[in-house]
């Protein structure tokens, strides 16, 4: 299949025209930033001469001095009138600013699913590079849903659904939204993200939708206006308590996905999937090493307080280790916590009221 240089000679521009544009913006955030904070500090400080000049107005009608309106004041609130304006236009400005680079975002992300195969296969491997660069499977759940924002066109925000025995749970969402809406199906006991537990891939064009009839349009009141969710294959045994789950992508417009975009979920649902399994397993290794490296360590402090009791008592290791047994049962102690007290004071104790066993 051609690729064909000027498409990728144009999409590089495209990209590159968005990189500008976002930097633009940030500058103008910045520069907003700053004059906010200047208009704050302007209205600290004439708030306090208000208050100042009421004062003085106070006084001088005590003294029965006629007080005349200030001129001053009525400059300041002049000034204060034209700061809240620019504060207005400036807010009126960063709308449009978040507006043009949702625009901006939704265009990459139609690019992305437009490329060629080469491109496309670039980008997830670099998605499966910070999948797997996850340091537990917490972790990876929250990459997980933050890649279906920015990889799947027309999604907004996203969540990821776990069955668990206690039941379902929302593990990782990029909006509050997001998890109000996976609540809602929880709590019904219907939708998407539950169906797509059992389905590769559930799609809501926009609700409601009358697979879900008691769900109706619980959703749309959270802003999510369709669904695509899809399904998220279960831990190997032993690594994790998840019986499997779904990745939700979320729209604010019905019909807000593509088939494009339907396709490129089901490969990063494919991607998350191996991911989380790989990275629960190592976790699950990791755990499994710490407690064979405790394990180990206990049993050497055993073997060395067995060491001690068998030369001062002149008894057989058998019988050294049931002493041992005997005072952790009497003492309520660990049998480890009891060794390691021995070989690090010299002293053992059968009871709590007795004496060492070397003084008996």
């Amino acid at each position: 299949m051609s690729t064909g240089s000027g498409d990728e000679e144009g999409g590089w521009a495209a990209d590159k025209r968005d990189f500008v544009a976002d930097r633009r913006d940030e500058v103008a955030d910045e520069r907003d930033r700053v004059a906010d904070s200047r208009d704050r500090t302007a209205d600290d400080r004439e708030a306090e001469l208000d208050k100042w000049e009421r004062h003085m107005d106070a006084r001088a009608a005590q003294l029965g001095v006629s007080a005349e309106a200030s001129e001053v004041s009525a400059q300041r609130a002049e000034a204060r009138a034209e700061r809240s304006q620019a504060r207005q236009n400036r807010e009126e400005a960063r709308t449009k600013r978040m507006t043009a680079a949702a625009e901006r975002d939704e265009a990459r992300k139609r690019r992305q699913a437009d490329a060629p195969p080469t491109r496309l296969a670039m980008v997830f491997a670099d998605l499966a590079e910070q999948l797997y660069g996850a340091d537990s499977f917490d972790d990876v759940l929250s990459r997980i849903a933050d890649a279906a924002v920015s990889t799947i066109a027309g999604c907004r925000m996203a969540s990821v659904t776990l069955c668990e025995p206690s039941g379902y749970r929302t593990a990782a969402s990029t909006d509050p939204a997001a998890a109000a809406v996976d609540q809602a199906q929880y709590q019904l006991d219907e939708g998407p993200c539950l169906d797509a537990a059992d389905a590769p891939m559930v799609y809501a064009q926009s609700f409601p939708d009358e697979r879900w009839p008691t769900l109706a349009s619980r959703p749309t009141e959270s802003g999510v206006q369709s669904a695509l969710s899809y399904r998220l294959s279960a831990a190997s045994s032993g690594t994790a308590d998840s019986g499997g789950g779904s990745l939700n992508s979320y729209g604010v417009t019905p019909n807000a996905f593509t088939d494009t975009a339907q396709e490129i979920g089901l490969i990063l649902a494919a991607h998350a999937s191996v991911a989380a399994r790989a990275v629960a397993e190592r976790s699950t290794r990791q755990s499994l090493d710490r407690d064979l490296q405790q394990a180990l360590l206990s049993r050497d402090v055993i073997g060395q307080a067995k060491g001690i009791l068998m030369e001062r008592l002149n008894i057989t290791p058998e019988d050294a280790f049931d002493l041992l047994r005997r005072s952790s049962q009497n003492l309520n102690l660990k049998l480890r916590d009891v060794a390691r007290g021995l070989t690090e004071t010299g002293e053992f104790r059968m009871t709590r009221a007795s004496r060492p066993a070397d003084q008996q």
